[in-house]
């Protein structure tokens, strides 16, 4: 990963789509899925505070011996916010010093710098000993740019995909061009949503071949929510057909909002959305653009009464 002296397999499990914003598996199969990529050569997690994934991850860790990097993630504006989601980490992990940790989603240069206490409490904490690397995670190519010449972030999480689905600011060449400026800078890059978040799923193998083939990426992240994808995903990368392949399946996630408990109508899910794909019917009912979603699942967690889900 760049100049950090961290080293990672190629792909990184994506730990959103385990827990509640996703497939919302139950621990045990959570913990046995990483478990399954660990013994496949899978020694890179991606998480996030908000993903409410860190359970599985550490039931992963503490049944195995192998050397695992793991990188988290965390929204925080303030100072304040920041120490707690280190400190959170380090505790539901069980780690005293992560190798990776994030700002996570930084929309554009005004927002990396109103988040600058944050910022400041990750650099305190890598300076510390409590943190081996910080960085950024974002969807705009502009703030990949910019990120590719700061001197103090050393990793960049971006998003890219072949058809641009959730890049904003920019088209696939202009995130490609950030990420290659970023790497002669010694950054680490990690690529997300290759498979668009789940909008490519039924162009997966196009999708993924065209994402393991970018050498700007030290590693691409990708979420599981079963054996059949993690061996099918493994399996493209190392130029073989596994017969799991049959087996994932490729239906069109949709979004879907329960009536009970009802919609308050609060907006929280429209405000959060990164993409604007949700919006309000006359009657205060929920609209999904289901051509800007990028299946992040940051509407679902920002619901107070849970009332939307993937289905």
């Amino acid at each position: 990963m760049g100049n950090t002296g961290i080293k990672v397999s190629r792909i990184c499990f994506g730990s959103l789509t385990l827990g509640p914003l996703c497939a919302n598996l139950t621990l045990n199969r959570g913990i046995a899925l990483i478990s399954a990529a660990i013994d496949l050569g899978v020694s890179f997690i991606d998480t996030a505070e908000q993903y409410r994934t860190y359970s599985y991850i550490k039931g992963a860790l503490d049944a195995t011996d192998k050397t695992m990097i793991v990188a988290t993630k965390t929204y925080a504006q303030t100072g304040t916010d920041a120490a707690y989601a280190v400190e959170d980490a380090r505790l539901a992990l069980g780690r005293n010093t992560l190798d990776i940790f994030l700002l996570h989603e930084v929309q554009d240069e005004t927002d990396f710098c109103r988040r600058a206490p944050a910022w400041q409490v990750l650099l305190d904490a890598k300076n510390n000993g409590a943190i081996n690397a910080v960085g950024i995670s974002t969807h705009s190519a502009k703030v990949a740019a910019m990120a590719a010449h700061h001197p103090q972030i050393e990793i960049i999480h971006p998003m890219l995909n072949i058809a641009g689905i959730g890049i904003n600011d920019g088209s696939v060449e202009d995130m490609l061009t950030a990420i290659a400026d970023a790497k002669r800078e010694g950054k680490g890059v990690y690529g997300m949503k290759a498979l668009g978040g789940g909008a490519l799923m039924r162009e997966a193998k196009k999708a993924l071949l065209w994402a393991y083939e970018q050498p700007d990426l030290d590693a691409i992240a990708i979420g599981f929510k079963d054996e059949a994808e993690l061996v099918t995903n493994i399996g493209w990368y190392d130029g073989q057909e596994p017969p799991e392949a049959k087996k994932v399946n490729l239906l069109d996630r949709n979004l879907a909002y329960d009536k009970d408990p009802i919609c308050h109508g609060c907006g929280q899910c429209i405000k959060r959305c990164p993409q604007g794909a949700l919006s309000f019917s006359e009657d205060h009912a929920p609209i999904w653009d289901k051509s800007k979603c990028i299946y992040c699942g940051y509407c679902i967690a920002a619901c107070p009464w849970f009332c939307l889900s993937f289905c």
